[in-house]
């Protein structure tokens, strides 16, 4: 296969793929939803590969304490 019939045989997988993508992720908040569901994981690897390692039961715990639109006071 020619350099020429790889990159249009890559176009049209990734073309493929961006279209299943943008039938689960019609709306801004399909989007939002999903990047809420790894943000977490990515974050925990992003430290871990900085030489910070953390949970991301750690993280979530974290999280919880400096939400600021909590509803329970902080002690």
């Amino acid at each position: 296969m020619s350099a020429d019939g790889e990159e249009a045989a890559q176009r049209e997988a990734l073309e493929a793929r961006f279209r299943r993508w943008r039938v689960t992720h019609r709306t801004p908040s399909t989007v939002l939803d999903a990047h809420r569901e790894v943000i977490l994981e990515r974050v925990s690897q992003s430290m871990t590969f900085e030489g910070e390692p953390v949970t991301v039961s750690r993280l979530k715990t974290l999280l919880e304490q400096s939400d600021p639109w909590s509803t329970t006071p902080d002690t």
